[in-house]
């Protein structure tokens, strides 16, 4: 391997990616070095080039996915050798981390953030599914205390299945992994879902009960009569802040029940009526969530075993470091599917 690679930096504060020439880092006992072959887009790479959530200082190295193949590991990796094909996390620029940066030839990662690529999917599919798998993950288990059954430690006596739910966002690809993540921790939990029309088979097949318009006048009485006693469900999860402008869906929470309303963390402050509670959620929490050390290497699992699939069709549109600055731009009309590029 070269003593050098290209990396994509945004010099400042809305400025234009421009590849820089970096030397081959230093691996830690427990970390691998990703030959990147495709990374997954995101709205917080939009949001981190032109508003500088979350950046740590410039120039800042987008991306907090991707795909590829192992070029090297740490003294103290035992789970992963050099060849293997995985998937990772790399978000950790993004948290004030040394490592991560899915936008670069050469990524360093934790390797217990990498798991092996299932040997079904391409490395383009691959590099889609870890931000939103585990955000939706962390969402149910660590903010919403429901338990999953490939996690371990899940008797805690605080975790339970609730009565019902409904997911905000379907078709977005925390809604898609969400809806899986709850077929497999409970087959008779009644899930129901928003998204557009065209989105609602596809979503059902995942697993939802039935999924509604989001568009739709009557969204909230149709949620409403659908519940097994017409008075609404027990939890929303908002994974695309869709109260913020549909302040009636709060109406879609039971009386007599939980009333928690969680969100995934989008960067916008979301107020909630007396007597909901609401909790906000992010995927970094991975980080501290007991357990939170297996999760990637379950994925694998679960999709090698046929108990989980692609949540959302992929679309490549990029090819190579230099045009992922426009695919970035592209990132917000993704819909009922996830965008990545090609490295």
């Amino acid at each position: 391997m070269a003593e050098s690679y290209a990396q994509l930096q945004v010099p400042h504060l809305r400025g234009k990616q421009q590849v820089a020439c970096v030397p081959r880092p230093e691996l830690a006992a427990d970390e691998v070095l990703i030959h990147q072959r495709a990374a997954g887009l995101n709205g917080l790479d939009k949001k981190q080039r032109d508003l500088g959530i979350l950046v740590q200082s410039w120039p800042h190295v987008l991306g907090v996915e991707g795909a590829g193949v192992i070029a090297s590991v740490g003294s103290g990796v035992k789970s992963l050798q050099v060849g293997d094909e995985v998937m990772a996390l790399q978000g950790g620029r993004s948290h004030g981390e040394p490592w991560g940066g899915a936008f670069q030839e050469y990524v360093v990662v934790p390797a217990k953030y990498a798991a092996k690529k299932p040997e079904s999917i391409s490395f383009e599919e691959a590099a889609s599914l870890p931000v939103c798998y585990i955000t939706a993950v962390v969402a149910l288990y660590d903010g919403l205390r429901i338990p999953l059954p490939f996690i371990p430690n899940t008797s805690v006596a605080d975790l339970k299945i609730p009565k019902s739910i409904l997911i905000l966002g379907g078709a977005s690809s925390t809604g898609a992994h969400a809806i899986q993540l709850l077929r497999l921790a409970d087959p008779g939990i009644p899930i129901y879902t928003t998204a557009s029309t065209k989105h609602h088979t596809h979503l059902i097949s995942l697993g939802a009960t039935a999924a509604f318009d989001y568009m739709s006048p009557s969204l909230v009485s149709d949620v409403l009569n659908a519940t097994s006693d017409g008075q609404g469900v027990d939890i929303v999860l908002d994974c695309v802040a869709s109260a913020l402008w549909q302040r009636d869906i709060f109406d879609t929470l039971h009386p007599d029940q939980s009333k928690l309303y969680a969100a995934i963390v989008t960067g916008k402050e979301i107020g909630v009526p007396d007597g909901v509670t609401k909790k906000m959620v992010s995927g970094w929490a991975i980080t501290s969530v007991a357990g939170g050390d297996s999760i990637m290497a379950a994925l694998t699992e679960l999709m090698e075993n046929g108990r989980y699939r692609m949540p959302l069709p992929v679309r490549v549109v990029g090819k190579g470091l230099l045009e992922i600055d426009a695919a970035v731009d592209r990132v917000d009309k993704a819909s009922g599917e996830k965008f990545v590029v090609v490295l």
